[in-house]
């Protein structure tokens, strides 16, 4: 059995619960596990969050008073799962290049902001924020550290250039999860234990064919199945909802079961 996961990224202060409700019509109860961006910023638009293009003011999440409600509901009734999407998804440019959030964030106290964050969102929907997402699925050794610090797991996968405490096990994780790469061609899809943490890679949705044969590879291994999109994506791009969605009522049918990520994050 595949317990197969939603990870669903950029909700933010501009999210209207009314476009998330419609992208997931078709499977109103699969909870998935939203990355929130606690106050996203006008830079953000290099993220490609549409709403965020005229944002002159970071706006606070917690200030859009419908969504809180809404996601609470689900959060109450299993329908969801929240994780942290960095602090604001802002972008930095660096000469010419474009760099994300917890690229760029070398300076200040991050694990104080992230702290801060991470109960002003928990207290917000009253639910325990366990799990970090960052920007683009990029992260420095400096920036998982300081998630790390404050008690969070996380959901991305080790690059070529390591990014991680220099530990045996993390070196062991290095190996296996670039065997997998360069053997099957594919993203390590399990669980990882490291030395201080966790981490479950979301793997994106190319095509219909390409998830399949995610699927029984998971299958295989016995392991679970993230898969990464954004709700803005889906709402926005009916042929890339199709293929998704086709998917999941392929997946669910062969035996798949919905899951959220920070409950298998949190299993020992």
């Amino acid at each position: 059995m595949v317990r197969l996961i939603i990870r669903d990224d950029d909700m933010n202060f501009f999210t209207k619960p009314e476009d998330v409700e419609r992208v997931y019509a078709d499977f109103p109860d699969f909870p998935v596990s939203f990355a929130v961006i606690p106050t996203v910023t006008n830079v953000s638009t290099y993220g490609k969050c549409p709403e965020t293009r005229d944002n002159d003011t970071p706006r606070w999440v917690g200030d859009n008073s419908e969504l809180i409600a809404w996601l609470k509901e689900k959060l109450s009734s299993n329908r969801a799962d929240v994780l942290m999407h960095g602090l604001t998804h802002g972008y930095k440019f660096v000469g010419n290049k474009r760099l994300p959030e917890m690229q760029w964030r070398e300076e200040g106290n991050l694990s104080d902001e992230i702290a801060e964050y991470k109960k002003k969102l928990s207290l917000a929907l009253d639910y325990d924020i366990s799990v970090f997402v960052a920007p683009s699925n990029i992260i420095s050794k400096y920036g998982l550290d300081c998630a790390v610090k404050n008690g969070m797991n996380f959901s991305g996968i080790i690059p070529v250039d390591y990014q991680r405490q220099v530990t045996p096990r993390n070196i062991q994780n290095y190996l296996k999860r670039w065997y997998y790469r360069l053997v099957f061609r594919l993203p390590y899809p399990d669980a990882m234990q490291y030395s201080d943490h966790k981490e479950l890679n979301a793997c994106l949705a190319p095509s219909f064919e390409y998830l399949v044969k995610m699927y029984h590879f998971c299958e295989r291994l016995n392991s679970p199945m993230a898969i990464n999109t954004h709700y803005w994506h889906l709402r926005d791009d009916e042929k890339d909802r199709n293929v998704l969605f086709r998917f999941i009522d392929y997946a669910l049918r062969h035996g798949a079961e919905p899951s959220r990520m920070s409950d298998i994050l949190k299993e020992q």
